[in-house]
């Protein structure tokens, strides 16, 4: 087969090219010159720093050439292409090191064309100077040969070596001190938008047929459209499920619904939100219990908010103080009250013959070590009774609780409450007091009850009665869902503002007893 001029033209150009690489870079040529030669460059000294040159391509020196392979694992060769695997085009993504390069980077620790990383610990000086720049490649070599170093030590057993050095601890915590510091300009940027936001112009029902997350389409029944009160925008019920404060622009106390979205957004500012416009941290608008306001005179069984508990709470504690002031016999001991971990403050409504019925709502809050009150939680009844009794009564129940694990008890999501006792109301006259014993997923404790009655009711009975936690409107007055029974009377929260009429009403009732 006869060669084409043209390729053997091409190929003593390429020739000529590589002779120059080789006179350029201090590499021997090979043997004829050309590229069909089996020339090849073997670092067998790369880790002294010393790069030796083969031109013996015979099947005998490649067997050495493995075996060396075989004791050099931590080593990493390049040899030169052979001309029948690659052809004329030779690989130069990896080109060889000349022989000085080898021994300067052996110097320093580092071993390319057939390098490795030491296995011993390698200080700081072997990679930098005194006089050069600290490089964001220097630190990544610093954090991972101290990563390696400490999952080695911890891996042999050697604790002592587990700690990493003063320099690596500096750099790291440089590093993460300044990645904090982008991160909270950031975040302060968002929410100083987020608190910013004025309320927005709501998109019409007729702009969006679909959820405008899930894309599902509405339906009047089963799927209907509800806005996201913080953009404006449409979207089904399982993709606004969640409830959040708003900013203070928006005018409103109570956490709305808003889309995921903008529940995951606004999730950063509700700890702010929830000390600046939740209920809890309005000030009472109704704070008197004196006859000069009506709604001081009676208490209506059923209460819609924590604030209007609130204020039945002090209005019984007001009423109790007047009457123990008057009949002392009819007040709870003073012993009983000095020792309480807590109180519940309840209104009912009972009404029946023989079997009567009674439901309510009030709140209970608890005491703590250094006599300080937790914030309240609000609490419902439910319940029946059977005996001989006949009428209708409104009564305000006082319960003591005497431990901690009656406290406990009124934590759980709800309770069984057994008690048996005498009642009669004529007018507002009517006293009673009684104890029972209370069950549920929060614990068992006994409890003692003082009870004011208004209403026309004679008779004794047997009682039992549900109490539940109300987390709704817990949530609602806090401004979070995700508030508990428990966070709000064995936690750490502080007092609410809304709370104050209650405070003093209670601050009232202890000062007379260390009188």
């Amino acid at each position: 087969m006869v060669d084409n001029p043209a390729n053997s033209g091409n190929t003593h150009n390429l020739d000529s090219k590589v002779s120059d690489f080789h006179r350029h870079t201090g590499f021997p040529p090979s043997g004829n010159g050309g590229l069909g030669s089996q020339t090849m460059i073997r670092p067998e000294n790369c880790g002294t720093g010393l790069c030796g040159v083969s031109e013996d391509g015979n099947d005998e020196k490649r067997e050495g050439t493995k075996a060396t392979h075989q004791k050099f694992r931590n080593y990493f060769y390049y040899d030169m292409p052979l001309y029948e695997e690659t052809g004329a085009w030779i690989p130069v993504s990896v080109p060889p090191r000349i022989e000085s390069d080898c021994e300067e980077w052996a110097d320093r620790g580092f071993h390319f064309n057939g390098g490795y990383f030491p296995e011993g610990d390698m200080g700081w000086s072997q990679y930098i100077g005194e006089d050069n720049e600290l490089t964001m490649w220097d630190v990544i070599v610093e954090m991972v040969l101290a990563a390696r170093g400490k999952v080695n030590a911890i891996a042999s057993g050697d604790l002592q070596r587990c700690g990493i050095s003063w320099l690596s601890s500096h750099l790291l915590e440089q590093a993460w001190q300044d990645m904090a510091r982008t991160l909270d300009e950031a975040n302060f940027g968002n929410m100083t938008e987020i608190l910013e936001a004025e309320p927005p112009k709501w998109l019409p029902d007729s702009n969006a047929s679909a959820c405008m997350l899930c894309s599902v389409r509405f339906h009047p029944i089963m799927c209907s459209r509800h806005h996201c009160r913080f953009c404006g925008g449409i979207f089904c019920g399982d993709c606004s499920r969640g409830r959040s404060l708003l900013p203070v622009r928006f005018h409103v106390t109570d956490p709305l619904r808003v889309c995921d979205v903008c529940c995951v957004r606004l999730e950063s500012v509700q700890p702010y939100l929830m000390d600046q416009v939740s209920n809890a941290a309005q000030l009472p608008t109704h704070d008197l219990t004196d006859l000069s306001t009506l709604r001081s005179w009676v208490n209506f069984p059923w209460g819609q908010t924590m604030g209007y508990e609130i204020y039945k709470a002090a209005n019984t504690i007001q009423g109790y103080n007047k009457v123990g002031y008057l009949k002392p016999e009819k007040s709870i001991p003073d012993a009983i009250l000095r020792r309480a971990k807590g109180l519940a403050i309840i209104t009912v409504v009972k009404v029946g013959v023989m079997v009567t019925y009674n439901v309510g709502t009030g709140l209970v809050i608890a005491r703590r070590e250094d006599g300080s009150w937790s914030p309240p939680s609000a609490i419902s009844t439910l319940g029946v009774g059977w005996g001989a009794q006949a009428g209708g009564e409104l009564t305000d129940f006082i319960i003591v609780l005497r431990t901690t694990e009656a406290v406990k008890t009124f934590c759980g999501y709800a309770h069984l409450s057994l008690g048996a006792g005498v009642s009669a109301a004529v007018g507002i006259t009517g006293r009673a007091f009684e104890a029972d014993l209370r069950a549920g997923d929060g614990g068992y404790a006994a409890c003692y009850t003082y009870s004011c009655s208004k209403g026309a009711f004679v008779g004794c009975s047997l009682e039992g009665s549900v109490v539940a936690t109300r987390s709704k409107e817990n949530s609602r007055f806090y401004g979070s869902q995700s508030i508990s029974a428990s966070d709000i009377l064995l936690g750490s929260l502080p007092r609410p503002p809304a709370g104050a009429i209650l405070y003093r009403a209670l601050a009232d009732l202890y000062q007379k007893l260390d009188r």
